[in-house]
């Protein structure tokens, strides 16, 4: 028992990291590629959005929702707790200018 405890102990730091570092690569791919990727990239990279809204002038947002699994769930979906909300917005000529990360909440 005592051994268990001593390895789950040992364990809780490295799965902290990991789970602290998927969430800073997105942020940081995206950081590295504004004004350089384009849909087409990002749309290999991640597949389709789960969110599109067409602004003026050609522009547009793409959403893509994660909540620290691989699936949205059904009806695009997904749930508010732990949600992250990556809005990326492609101008005409479908190059990212710009892209935030928030709570699904603020959605």
């Amino acid at each position: 028992m005592k051994t268990t405890l001593r390895r789950s102990r040992r364990l809780l730091p490295v799965a902290l990291v990991a789970l602290f570092a998927c969430s800073e690569f997105e942020t940081g791919y995206f950081q590295h590629r504004v004004d350089q990727v384009t849909r087409d990239v990002v749309a290999n990279r991640y597949g389709a959005p789960h969110k599109v809204d067409k602004l003026s002038e050609g522009r547009s947002v793409w959403t893509y929702f994660d909540r620290g699994s691989s699936t949205t769930g059904y009806g695009n979906y997904a749930s508010r707790s732990r949600c992250k909300a990556y809005v990326l917005t492609f101008d005409h000529a479908e190059i990212l200018r710009d892209w935030k990360q928030q709570d699904c909440t603020s959605e």
